[in-house]
């Protein structure tokens, strides 16, 4: 990525950190500027648990596709070999299902049928697969052992809100239904790769495990939009259940530590060569498709591109809240 283009992606973070700023100001003074209203006014706190399944499309379809990889994956970081072409160091594994989504949510009512709402979601989802691999010690060697391979790609994504709740309906004195926005909201998203191998060695009686990891963090905007509904079981308590639909983006995510497992060394520079170097610290994690080239210290990327985390999808969520 060029200086500018780092420049750019810099100046578009600060834009979007300043506008979050401005918009948490305005909420907190929104929040208490109503307190003159006296016994109109209402705080409620809830905790609520349930499903999320973000789209994570991209991500779904690299590590779907063996022609396709994450440059900075351990697996794809491996000792490349001439009978060990890019399709098989990159381990097919499956897409992420719906997973266990978890949230606190503060309210604070402003009008009889409004109220300002600030929510908080933590989400982490997880795949996995396991092959069997070539033990590979260097790029000219032809006779290797064949090990037990397994990886493992973890997400974990915050999500914060500021948004808006407006109750539309009220059948009876303990139930009533509601629209719920969060208007802007704040997403923070980590990638965890690790990937382990066992490893056979003539100077070690038994076999030995190595592994490998990778971590990255982004940030991106979201927002999010549903319905939900309330009953009271006393005048202090209630639970609920929400539906909502949520959009957003991490357009990128940083290497923020590579652990390299120590045994697989990084490939011998050749002239002309276009190996993936080991990750550092900051670089952008990023994807293409990858084909091996005439040597195996020679590979032929194409369509590189920054990987993002889309985060689409729905969630439904129980709660039960505390008011006061």
């Amino acid at each position: 990525m060029s200086h500018r283009e780092n420049n750019r992606g810099e100046t578009k973070e600060a834009g979007n950190a300043g506008i979050l700023k401005y918009l948490g100001a305005l909420f907190l003074i929104l929040l208490f500027a109503g307190g003159a209203k006296g016994e109109e006014e209402s705080w409620e706190v809830g905790i609520v648990g349930g499903l999320y399944k973000p789209s994570l499309k991209t991500l779904n379809r690299v590590l779907s596709e063996p022609r396709l990889a994450i440059l900075q994956d351990p697996n794809h970081q491996l000792q490349p070999n001439i009978q060990f072409t890019p399709e098989k160091r990159n381990l097919p594994v499956s897409g992420y299902d719906a997973q266990r989504a978890f949230g606190l949510e503060v309210r604070r009512k402003i009008a009889p049928r409004h109220a300002l709402l600030m929510t908080l979601n933590v989400w982490d989802g997880e795949t996995s697969a396991e092959d069997i691999a070539p033990q590979i010690t260097a790029a000219n060697i032809v006779d290797f052992a064949q090990v037990p391979r397994s990886s493992r790609y973890s997400v974990f994504v915050t999500q914060f809100w500021v948004g808006w709740r407006s109750y539309f309906w009220e059948p009876t004195e303990t139930s009533r239904f509601h629209l719920d926005v969060g208007l802007i909201g704040l997403a923070f998203g980590q990638v965890t790769i690790d990937t382990l191998l066992k490893v056979i060695s003539a100077q070690v009686a038994q076999a030995f495990p190595v592994a490998t990891s990778l971590e990255a963090e982004g940030w991106g905007l979201t927002s999010r939009w549903g319905l939900g509904g309330e009953y009271f079981i006393k005048r202090w308590l209630s639970v609920s259940l929400r539906g909502a639909y949520i959009f957003g983006k991490i357009p990128q995510v940083k290497v923020k530590r590579f652990f390299p497992s120590g045994f697989s060394t990084p490939p011998v520079a050749e002239a002309g060569t276009n190996l993936q170097p080991r990750p550092v610290n900051g670089e952008t994690v990023t994807y293409g498709e990858v084909v091996r080239g005439a040597t195996p210290n020679d590979e032929i990327r194409s369509s590189v591109r920054t990987l993002p985390l889309e985060l689409n999808g729905f969630e439904a969520m129980g709660g039960i809240h505390f008011y006061f």
